[in-house]
């Protein structure tokens, strides 16, 4: 390598050093800030986003209570094929 080009690369090298090193280490926040948003009753119980009316697309976003209704029939479903074992 060259001197010109090791040069360089110390001199970079010690000013992220000296950078660090001059930062204090920022205070955490005691919680995290999903902990203090308030939790809607739809996203808490999906835990995720839940879409507006106008960015469901039909056959593709299933609402709440159609996801719960094909739960149950699953189950349903899964209980009785083990009862006909």
């Amino acid at each position: 390598m060259s001197l010109l080009l090791r040069a360089i690369l110390m001199g970079g090298l010690a000013a992220l050093v000296l950078q660090g090193c001059g930062q204090e280490e920022a205070a955490k926040p005691a919680e995290s800030p999903a902990a203090t948003a308030p939790a809607t009753e739809a996203g808490a119980a999906t835990g995720g986003y839940e879409p507006a009316a106008d960015e469901r697309v039909p056959g593709i976003t299933l609402d709440a209570a159609a996801l719960e209704a094909q739960m149950n029939a699953a189950k349903a479903e899964a209980e009785a094929a083990s009862k006909a074992n």
